[in-house]
């Protein structure tokens, strides 16, 4: 198994990784699953305006960065969207981002689909299951995998994105 410090955001291969404790740092918003109500654009332009304090943090991802996506109480209609880099645990907070505390887990990383069907069939065939049933749990997270360029594109397209999924293995 890949180490996730190898990951590589160009590389198309479908792949489980091992993923150390990290901390996900970037701009973050409360968002509502109505998508007329959420300026995708504003959040966009205001990660990228970061771009000096971010591009130098220590990241984790070769190439890449991604939308991270979580904090959704069970019967909410809200979740916390979050462009931001994967970086060490203890890596400082520089002022006026946010950041999540991942504990190390599983991820699965493959090409963008618009449902995960096909996530769960692919880890099932590798023998393993996503940690969380859906993006409605306290704990749960995804996240949209960039490559840079795409980043400081518009996020009006789905072109080009891959996915981390955190999963465990069955028998676990």
């Amino acid at each position: 198994m890949k180490k996730f410090e190898q990951l590589d955001v160009y590389d198309e291969e479908y792949e489980i990784l091992l993923m150390p404790n990290v901390r996900v740092i970037g701009k973050a918003y409360r968002c509502t699953f109505n998508p007329n109500e959420t300026p995708w654009q504003k959040f966009w332009d205001e990660y990228n305006a970061a771009q000096d304090i971010i591009s130098s943090l220590p990241t984790l991802l070769k190439n890449g960065m991604i939308c991270w996506i979580g904090d959704c109480p069970v019967g909410s209609d809200y979740y916390t969207y979050m462009p931001a880099v994967i970086c060490p645990a203890d890596t400082p907070v520089p002022k006026g981002l946010d950041y999540r505390d991942l504990p190390a887990s599983y991820v699965a990383k493959g090409k963008y689909v618009d449902n995960l069907d096909d996530v769960v069939q692919k880890l099932k065939q590798q023998g393993f299951k996503r940690r969380y049933t859906d993006i409605g749990t306290d704990l749960g997270w995804d996240a949209e995998l960039y490559t840079i360029e795409r980043a400081n594109q518009s996020s009006s397209s789905n072109e080009g994105i891959r996915w981390l999924v955190p999963c465990i293995k069955v028998e676990e």
